[in-house]
């Protein structure tokens, strides 16, 4: 393998955080270790930020923090990885000085690797450092001079203590920093996505900052990422309305406008959505959902190689969501039909039925019952089209278990106790009026205080002939 493939191999495998994956990797290309590895690649150039980072954080998890101090001493090494370094070397030394002047500079210096503020939050959790770094992103933003990177991160932490008023900075923010303040900005979308905060806080930031964010790619997706993972797929849908059009669209982007108009029954205009993806080939972790998305929407339209190009292009390796699978098995079936001659339509109508039980069987999908029953029924139906005959009800019959209602299982419970009540007060003594009573008094003569017990024989042989006796007691 070429080097530059190398490179690019444990990069992606050491930013995914699979370390032990990167080291056994470039053993098998004849290096001693991952760090052996690292070590040649900074070696070959010094003034790359990412390479040096990758090696500080090896020799970080051997605990070689002198080796690190010296790496870091270089006058090529890059301000934000240099201070970012310092910090954790003086944090884990407990130098308190030093390392509030190490914080100080760190937090308004802009970093070019995006996941070094997390990286650091993280590791300074760790060493019981976070106070210290709290303090440094306050007393940066109360000067405005905080770098948006770190802004980022103070707008992430508050976020996440639902501190939503830290977006009162973002004008300034804006004002000063421009394209940059698209980070604070995200990582607050982020959080309101992830809290399903969208509602509350999303129409305030909208109307404030609304057409900004439009014409910044990361916040717009996100606003759409917000409203879809809280559940307001209306506001998602009218959002996001026209992303398809949009020169800077994103493959995750598409998936959250897609998401939303399926919950909102609008499947043709999904369709045309997930087919631009296509188009354009806009990979990413969302590739397998807008492809099988596409898929769908051409089958349903009725055109055969759309649905196939489609269907092509699931690779099996990105995210995966379980309507979007179901809704590939769909367009499996629809296909199937397209590609056999109509008289053959109700042949394959009955067969895709069973294939799709089978289906859900095997995998064990977990799907929404109503959502995708419905799109079940419209694969089913468009089989019939295009064989020219209508369905009949029971065909349409999802075989998609529906979700337990609980109100009616109690009820069901609640019927059956009654019956094996009524059972049993007949198997004790039919006919016989008192038979559960006395059953029933006896259990309460067992719990009652000592001062309203029987005190002779007398009356206890009284109370065992008229047990109901035993209810004014």
């Amino acid at each position: 393998m070429a080097d530059d493939n190398t490179f690019a191999e444990v990069k992606r495998l050491l930013d995914e955080g699979r370390d032990r994956d990167a080291n056994v990797f470039v053993q098998r290309q004849g290096f001693e270790s991952l760090t052996a590895w690292l070590r040649e690649q900074h070696h070959a150039e010094p003034a790359d930020a990412w390479r040096l980072d990758m090696l500080c954080r090896e020799l970080w998890r051997q605990n070689e923090t002198a080796r690190i101090r010296e790496l870091i001493a270089s006058e090529a090494v890059a301000p934000a990885v240099k201070c970012g370094w310092e910090v954790l070397v003086e944090a884990k030394e407990d130098q308190a000085e030093s390392l509030d002047a190490a914080f100080g500079r760190l937090v308004r210096l802009e970093v070019s690797r995006e996941d070094l503020p997390a990286f650091l939050e993280r590791e300074l959790a760790s060493l019981k450092a976070l106070r210290r770094l709290d303090a440094a992103l306050e007393a940066a933003v109360a000067d405005d001079s905080i770098s948006m990177s770190f802004a980022a991160l103070q707008t992430r932490r508050l976020c996440l203590r639902k501190q939503w008023d830290v977006s009162r900075h973002f004008e300034a923010w804006i004002a000063r920093a421009g394209d940059a303040a698209a980070q604070p900005v995200a990582a607050f979308l982020d959080v309101a996505g992830d809290l399903h905060e969208a509602g509350t806080v999303l129409p305030d930031l909208i109307a404030k900052h609304g057409d900004w964010m439009k014409q910044h790619t990361i916040p717009f997706g996100k606003a759409g990422y917000a409203y879809a993972s809280s559940g307001l797929f209306a506001e998602t849908a009218a959002w996001l309305a026209g992303c398809e059009t949009r020169e800077d669209l994103q493959g995750w982007i598409a998936a959250n406008h897609i998401t939303a108009l399926w919950a909102l029954h609008r499947y043709e205009e999904a369709g045309k959505v997930a087919a631009e993806v296509l188009r354009r080939d806009l990979r990413d972790a969302t590739w397998d959902w807008n492809a099988a998305a596409a898929a769908f929407g051409h089958a349903l339209a009725g055109r055969t190689a759309e649905t196939q190009t489609a269907l092509d292009a699931i690779t099996g390796t990105s995210s995966k969501n379980a309507e979007f699978q179901w809704a590939a098995e769909l367009a499996r079936s629809v296909l199937r039909a397209l590609k056999l001659p109509r008289s053959e339509s109700k042949r394959v109508l009955n067969e895709e039925r069973q294939r799709l039980a089978m289906v859900l069987q095997k995998h064990s999908l977990k799907l929404d019952h109503e959502a995708s029953s419905e799109r079940y029924e419209l694969a089913l139906k468009a089989i019939a089209h295009h064989g020219g005959f209508r369905p009949r009800p029971w065909q349409l019959r999802s075989a998609i278990e529906r979700p337990v209602n609980p109100l009616r299982s109690w009820w069901v419970i609640g019927g059956v106790v009654l019956v094996l009540l009524a059972v049993l007060r007949g198997c004790l003594n039919p006919g016989e009026e008192g038979a559960m009573d006395y059953l029933d008094e006896q259990k309460k003569s067992e719990q009652l205080p000592m001062d309203a017990a029987p005190t002779s024989q007398e009356e206890i042989d009284k109370l065992l002939e008229k047990p109901q006796q035993l209810r004014s007691r």
